[in-house]
């Protein structure tokens, strides 16, 4: 089966990045924004790694509360993963307490007075690779949307030759998209700069443990982890309107190098993205048919409406059109958890299923893979999609 981001059906997205400012970057495809953030640049973003000291267990929650240095709100830990080789020590085997000292990684930021969640289990994103140093069982895997057998085995083997260099630290590793068509020496490299990086982060954490201190450990620049979370290869264009910020560009990703452009003022203006905001993420949206959806937020869920207004379409077709909408808003506004779908009733049953694999289609290019299981009792479509 060909791999689906190079195949002729992912060509037809072009896609490019603007940045405004150090923090503001809005990604396009087509010219519509599938991704907007505005990162303030705090500490506590998702990815950013820290010392930590277990606190408090709560049953109710089967979790551990635990003090990374934000103040009075304690970060939320599953106590599975304290039952597991996840201390980091010499000590193998060696269950989490409280009292403690662990290295976490934010897995969803902190809200309000809530604090954050996190994991033991760090996970370092490079531009061909991952690194997995918290997994115990060592292993080499590959992006499920690398679908060429050749291409599999050929990264396969690559995985085979860094374990069998004895000079070589072993950790678990994902062959990312991007490494599909780079040279062996650009993956071998990014792994082991990876290994490097992991290996300064754990010198660090043993410092602040022998003060006794807890905080901040690793932080990645937020545009990065934005930008990574499509190959690079698809990428048409990045504009910024800061030279500091391309410099950096060009330092850390050499291959944008002919793709990077400087657009000194008005940038979302000149790139027809300053209405974003506005238009594509309020509470409804409007489709060029004349059609709309309504996105509503709860505790539990998010609900969508689909409504004909003044659409002059078929019902079928305001649905598909609605469907196309419905997945670049669940990227625009990073959308997680349980999403419910009422579409105008379809005529038939192919319609339905119709729709149900247009979508499936759709979240293909979603970086957080949104999975679709069908359509319920009620003729509801659901979605189920983690927040990146």
């Amino acid at each position: 089966m060909e791999n689906f981001y190079n195949s002729g059906k992912n060509n037809k997205y072009r896609r490019e990045c603007i940045i405004r400012g150090s923090s503001e970057i809005i990604i396009t495809e087509n010219g519509e924004a599938v991704l907007y953030k505005d990162s303030d640049n705090s500490k506590f973003m998702t990815s950013n790694i820290f010392a930590a000291r277990i606190t408090e267990y709560v049953p109710q929650l089967h979790s551990f509360f635990v003090d990374i240095g934000d103040g009075s709100r304690r970060a939320l830990l599953s106590a599975d993963e304290c039952s597991q080789t996840t201390k980091v020590s010499s000590i193998r085997d060696e269950k989490l307490r409280v009292g403690d000292y662990c290295l976490v990684q934010i897995t969803t930021a902190p809200r309000g007075k809530k604090g954050a969640q996190v994991t033991t289990k760090a996970r370092l994103v490079g531009v061909y690779t991952v690194l997995l140093p918290g997994e115990t069982d060592v292993q080499v895997n590959i992006s499920g949307k690398i679908r060429d057998s050749e291409m599999r085995t050929r990264l396969a083997m690559i995985g085979e030759s860094i374990y069998s260099d004895a000079r070589s630290t072993k950790y678990s590793l994902i062959f990312r998209t991007e490494s599909a068509n780079a040279a062996t020496k650009d993956i071998v490299g990014d792994y082991e700069n990876l290994c490097k990086l992991w290996e300064e982060i754990l010198e660090k954490f043993y410092k602040f443990v022998s003060t006794g201190n807890v905080g901040l450990i690793y932080s990645r620049n937020p545009l990065y982890s934005e930008i990574l979370k499509y190959p690079l290869s698809l990428y048409s264009m990045i504009c910024a309107d800061t030279v500091e910020v391309l410099d950096d560009i060009k330092l850390n990703f050499p291959e944008f190098d002919t793709i990077l452009h400087f657009i000194p003022k008005r940038i979302f203006e000149t790139k027809s993205v300053d209405k974003v905001l506005a238009s594509s993420l309020g509470r409804k949206v409007y489709l060029k048919s004349g059609a709309d959806i309504v996105i509503e937020k709860t505790e539990a869920l998010t609900v969508i409406d689909v409504n004909s207004g003044k659409s002059s379409k078929s019902y079928s077709e305001i649905n598909f059109e609605a469907a196309t909408e419905i997945m670049r808003q669940l990227r625009l506004r990073d959308i997680g958890g349980i999403i419910v779908c009422d579409f105008i009733e379809p005529d038939n049953k192919k319609d339905r299923l119709a729709l149900v694999d247009f979508m499936r289609e759709l979240a293909l290019i979603d970086p957080s893979k949104p999975e679709i299981p069908g359509i319920s009792q009620l003729g509801l479509i659901e979605i189920s999609r983690k927040r990146s």
